[in-house]
């Protein structure tokens, strides 16, 4: 004991830390009791020191117990808020899908009325849609949906609906709502009045187009880069984006491509644009639909248009005939320099860009105007727009309108009048009139009526084009009424086979014609080519009672001539690119009087044939036509004369 005391203060404090340390932490928390203890009294008294009796295992167990007791606490804390967390989370869930289900009506809408044509109104259903597109993006902003992007498992289902909602908001906020506006004028009585086109609007229309293209693009790539979800409701909304947002941008990016031309090809700037208009007629059919009795210049300076009187066929004369091709020779001329000599039978070919191009050379060596573009139409054509715009009134006072324009065109004109002179003036004069009240009626015209009668041409072949500039006629193909031949050496695009009519007598007889394509089921060949039977049936309505009483200008020969009752058809049958036709048969009342004769056009396998139709007669050809295996998986289309049946 008493060695402890002799120990100097800073000897016993060197022992102590000198001491193991969980001794040291016993004497520093325990000093005064290593060296006494105050009595009952008051006193002190000195002890030994024996470490024994500074255990520290209970303090150990009482902090290690409240250390328990926080991180239970916290652990509820947390529990809890994350609940809170969970329910709000859940509760703006709900919050999102309401309103994105409203906005998939409001735009489900929109898409309606644009295809209609109701541009009007669309603006603010855009709008109301913009306005929803920025609440949601704003719930996906926030807190809730940040931490939630952040969870194990199911946070990049909440990462990749954010990048929709983004995407849908860009396109929304920077590109159709502007679109929408643009188009809102876009209508047919600021588009067109009086016979004036509105280029203003078109150019705004095309900036718009311009502007909104990028961001649609860069929107969809964001769209299109989505991976897949781990939710099975999320993938199907996500997929079901992914496909309406590729549909957007190749929509705009088709429309952004034809709307910058338009200006130009409606004169803006002060230029002045000649398209040379012909008038087919389907009861002299041709393979492009009719022979073209009638044809005259419309002008086009800024949006004004003048149209000219129309002028008959041109005869260039034998001697003064453009050169066609060998094969153009062996398939078209049926009498000497037909093509290359009549501004009609130029339409021979069913290749309308060489058609185009050979009728516009004879009208600027006749006429000196030179031509930037080539419209072919039928008196079908013209009565689908009579039945929007209204009729008109023609020289001997009889009408013409929606109803009856094929017939007084084809028909009537023929019927009623015996000298071929006055069937071509009146002929020019219907053709002529009809342009002028659809030209002067477009403005009041309801557009999506208006559409509907445009494009039921356009796919009926009754509505063709061709364009001098390169790039407009890279806009007519686009659009579909570019009436060109396949491409021979293009065998990797969808493949369009051919059936084209020609009238090579001069008659008026297809009024009665009546031809059906059919297109059976396609078969797989192990090369990889692809085979469909084909049937062409052609049959003439004609009632064989009538026959006696068909004028001789209707049926191109005088009675009492041989054949003098024939309809003298030749029938041409193209392959497609790279593919073949075989196995060609007839069958019927009648067999080929010449053929079928297998030739060639600009690379493309071709059987010619011609028939001699009578009353009540028909004939089909069936045969397969193979495609090659390049084309892929794309069906077989066909496309063919357009005929006068449906109107008569």
């Amino acid at each position: 004991m008493a060695k402890h005391f002799k120990d100097s203060p800073e000897q016993r404090g060197r022992a102590v830390r000198q001491a193991p340390v969980h001794r040291q932490a016993t004497a520093r928390t325990s000093r005064r009791d290593a060296y006494g203890t105050y009595g009952s009294q008051g006193a002190y008294a000195p002890n030994d020191f024996d470490y024994s009796h500074f255990s520290a295992q209970p303090k150990r167990k009482r902090r290690g117990k409240t250390v328990a007791i926080v991180i239970a606490c916290v652990l509820v804390a947390l529990l809890a808020v994350g609940g809170t967390c969970g329910f709000m989370l859940y509760n703006s869930v709900k919050n999102v899908k309401a309103q994105a289900q409203s906005a998939v009506t409001l735009a489900k809408g929109a898409v309606s009325k644009v295809k209609d044509g109701d541009f009007t109104s669309v603006a603010s259903d855009l709008r109301q849609l913009d306005a929803m597109c920025d609440n949601i993006k704003d719930e996906t902003d926030g807190l809730l949906w940040t931490l939630a992007s952040c969870a194990p498992v199911y946070g990049g289902d909440v990462k990749s609906a954010r990048v929709l909602v983004s995407a849908l908001c860009d396109v929304s906020d920077s590109a159709l709502v502007p679109l929408a506006d643009s188009l809102s004028s876009a209508t047919p009585g600021k588009l067109f009045a009086d016979g004036v086109i509105n280029v203003s609007v078109l150019q705004a229309v095309a900036d718009s187009l311009a502007d909104a293209a990028p961001v649609i693009t860069g929107a969809n790539e964001s769209v299109q880069g989505i991976g897949n979800m781990k939710l099975a409701q999320l993938q199907d909304y996500v997929d079901k984006a992914k496909s309406a947002f590729s549909t957007l941008s190749s929509a705009v990016d088709a429309a952004d491509e034809v709307a910058p031309l338009l200006p130009g090809i409606f004169g803006a700037d002060g230029q002045t644009r000649n398209y040379l208009v012909v008038a087919e007629n389907n009861v002299e059919i041709r393979a492009n639909g009719g022979y073209g009795g009638a044809q005259g210049i419309i002008s086009v300076t800024d949006g004004v248009m003048t149209i000219n009187d129309f002028q008959p066929k041109i005869s260039m004369g034998i001697e003064n005939a453009l050169p066609v091709t060998d094969e153009e020779e062996a398939l078209f001329n049926y009498a000497t320099g037909e093509m290359g000599d009549d501004s009609g039978d130029a339409l021979f070919t069913p290749d309308f860009p060489r058609a185009a191009s050979l009728i516009s050379q004879m009208w600027e060596i006749t006429y000196g105007d030179h031509v930037d573009g080539v419209v072919a139409l039928d008196p079908v054509f013209l009565q689908y727009l009579l039945c929007v715009v209204g009729g008109t009134t023609l020289p001997d006072g009889s009408t013409m309108d929606g109803t009856n324009a094929a017939k007084v065109l084809m028909h009537d004109v023929y019927w009623n009048y015996d000298d071929t002179d006055i069937q071509d003036a009146m002929f020019s004069a219907a053709a002529s009139a009809a342009f002028d009240k659809v030209l002067g009626g477009l403005g009041g015209a309801d557009l999506k009526t208006l559409l509907s009668a445009v494009t039921k041409g356009f796919d009926e072949g009754r509505f063709i084009a061709w364009m001098e500039n390169a790039d407009e006629e890279a806009l007519v193909k686009k659009m579909g009424i570019d009436a060109s031949l396949p491409d021979a050496s293009d065998t990797s695009a969808a493949p369009v086979a051919g059936v084209y009519v020609n009238n090579i007598r001069g008659s008026k007889m297809d009024w009665f014609l009546d031809k059906s394509v059919s297109l059976g089921t396609a078969a797989k060949n192990a090369d990889g080519s692809t085979s469909y039977p084909v049937s062409v049936t052609l049959s003439s309505a004609l009632d064989p009672a009538e026959e006696d009483s068909l004028p001789w200008y209707v049926t191109g020969v005088p009675k009492g001539q041989p054949d003098w009752n024939v309809e003298r058809l030749a029938v041409l049958l193209y392959a497609p690119a790279g593919g073949s036709i075989t196995g060609l048969q007839t069958s019927g009342d009648l067999a080929p009087a010449i053929g079928p004769q297998e030739l060639t056009h600009n690379g493309l396998q071709v059987f010619n044939s011609v028939i001699n139709l009578k009353a009540a007669q028909s004939i089909t050809f069936s045969y397969t036509v193979t495609v090659p295996a390049a084309a892929g998986d794309q069906p077989l289309t066909v496309r063919s004369t357009p005929t006068c049946q449906d109107a008569r």
